[in-house]
């Protein structure tokens, strides 16, 4: 039995209600449960996080632990409306006690979906691809080699350079320090109570759509034209729709960008389970001065200058005490005041609505053409909901198609709006905008 603290963002995220990740994929045949399951189980050893559940100790402090007798539920639902079974999954509440964090949802019809829903603590939008990869590998009848390996997490001890600034460092010290002794206890209880309330008030929807492979090219053509990669051409067509189609809100021009950090780490995790995302946020403000492309290389220029600066800003938060952590998620969810906690939630941009978009493109998913059975149709994901922004929209692009997954809360925006963005990108890129 494996044991590992948890710290930083997975700490967070075990407090908050929305925290699950969603992907999900179209095979052209059918797939039994009995097949995935016996995937899933020869799996585990690499993706050791399959097998956990979270224990939280008298001091506070989280731990993962991983128990090769956890083993995933595979659930065979009898609705076969797929974008109510995904709603339900943002909303299903884990028991992080009892565990796995995980579980498959297979739809059986001509053709079979498979749903994969996953807590962030134990994952990231790249960790979902992954494993469907390797389950389609297995089910094709492809063998996987395993290595024998502990687990790897995005943690300041696996980080090759000293977070923050001398000063940050010490004002975190000092708060570390206040909060040391505080006698603070987050029962199930009250995550359960926060659950149900942030679920009352939230209603996500998902519109999800493919562009053509002529399409697709375009897009891909016109931005290699133009010296900007594939993800800066679609936020910057998202931020031209957005202002053509609703004009200037408060937060119109501020953007999240997902980054992934696997690569940048002393102890790489290579394809397995993990968090290993960070975000960039960002003021892009387009330009009517400009044309589509001016504004795209100014945004590509700046998204590339913030990610070779300091990839790691975000991961400050990794310093922080547990206690002080969840005094930050009490205080976000109203169960508690403190003045520092509170400037720390401003600070963050957690107190309201922060942003038009987050963008996560998960890139070219490549499959082996020598794969017989099961053939990918289609592939959605990752898919989440915050309460900070607008639209979480995640990309990737699979048998030379752009697929798309556009995640909101009608609270917030309505489907109308979202649909009229969904009509308007690829005309974007036929009519290469001023």
């Amino acid at each position: 039995m494996f044991k590992k603290e948890i710290k930083g963002v997975p700490r967070i995220h075990i407090r908050i209600p929305n925290a699950n990740v969603v992907l999900y994929g179209v095979f052209e045949t059918t797939v039994s449960k009995d097949a995935l399951e016996k995937a899933v189980l020869f799996l585990s050893d690499k993706h050791k996080l399959l097998n956990c559940h979270i224990e939280t100790d008298k001091e506070n402090k989280a731990w993962y632990v991983i128990d090769k007798k956890l083993l995933p539920e595979v659930n065979t639902p009898k609705s076969k409306n797929i974008n109510e079974i995904l709603i339900n999954e943002l909303k299903h509440r884990f028991d992080f006690e009892k565990g796995p964090l995980i579980r498959f949802i297979l739809l059986d019809q001509t053709e079979t979906t498979l749903i994969i829903n996953c807590h962030h603590a134990i994952c990231d939008g790249m960790s979902l691809i992954y494993l469907f990869k390797d389950i389609i590998k297995i089910l094709s009848g492809e063998n996987i080699e395993i290595k024998q390996k502990m687990p790897v997490f995005l943690e300041p001890e696996n980080i090759p350079q000293r977070v923050g600034t001398p000063i940050s460092r010490l004002f975190i010290s000092l708060i570390n320090k206040k909060w040391s002794k505080k006698p603070i206890h987050f029962s199930n209880q009250l995550y359960q109570e926060l659950h149900t309330d942030f679920w009352k008030k939230c209603k996500p929807q998902i519109i999800s759509f493919k562009f053509s492979k002529e399409e697709t090219a375009n897009i891909v053509s016109q931005c290699k034209q133009n010296n900007v990669t594939v993800n800066t051409g679609l936020v910057t067509a998202f931020l031209y729709a957005e202002k053509q189609l609703f004009g200037q809100k408060d937060y119109s021009s501020k953007v999240i960008v997902t980054d992934n950090l696997r690569t940048h780490l002393k102890d790489q995790p290579g394809e397995s389970m993990g968090n290993f995302v960070s975000t960039l946020r960002l003021n892009l403000e387009y330009s009517e001065n400009k044309t589509f492309w001016e504004n795209a290389q100014l945004f590509h220029k700046k998204i590339r200058q913030l990610l070779e600066k300091d990839p790691f800003k975000r991961q400050l938060i990794g310093l922080f005490t547990p206690i002080f952590l969840d005094v930050m998620m009490l205080n976000h969810f109203g169960q508690r005041e403190d003045k520092l906690a509170r400037k720390m939630i401003k600070t963050a941009g957690m107190n309201k609505l922060n942003s038009t978009f987050t963008i996560a493109n998960l890139g070219r998913i490549e499959l082996a053409d020598s794969l017989e059975k099961p053939k990918i149709k289609a592939l959605f994901g990752p898919i989440a909901v915050s309460n900070a922004m607008e639209k979480y929209i995640s990309v990737l692009t699979i048998n030379n198609e752009l697929h798309f997954s556009i995640c909101f809360n009608e609270n917030i925006v309505n489907q109308e709006s979202i649909l009229k963005i969904k009509k308007l990108i690829p005309q974007i890129f036929d009519d290469s905008p001023r």
